[in-house]
């Protein structure tokens, strides 16, 4: 009767440890999963960031904006001044 109850004992704590890493693995799938979400959202911004980013720096954006605002241009032939080193 004493060996029926010992193993009875282990039988219930047997099942208390599966259930319990059952519910664990289940917890910590869903933190994977969400984080994988996370990671999707934040490569979809950085692609769009840096999209902007190359839209802003465009070659003919700066140089329109140079000549625009700052009153800039290409510098007369006569005007440029040659250092010799």
């Amino acid at each position: 009767m004493r060996r029926v109850m010992v193993l009875l004992v282990i039988l219930v704590a047997s099942a208390l440890c599966v259930e319990y890493t059952i519910h664990r693995w289940r917890m910590l799938n869903d933190d994977k999963n969400r984080i994988g979400q996370e990671l999707e959202a934040y490569d979809m911004e950085l692609g769009q960031l840096q999209l902007e980013q190359n839209t802003w720096a465009e070659h003919s954006r700066i140089e329109k904006l140079a000549r625009g605002r700052l009153g800039m241009g290409m510098p007369q032939r006569d005007s440029i001044i040659y250092i010799k080193p």
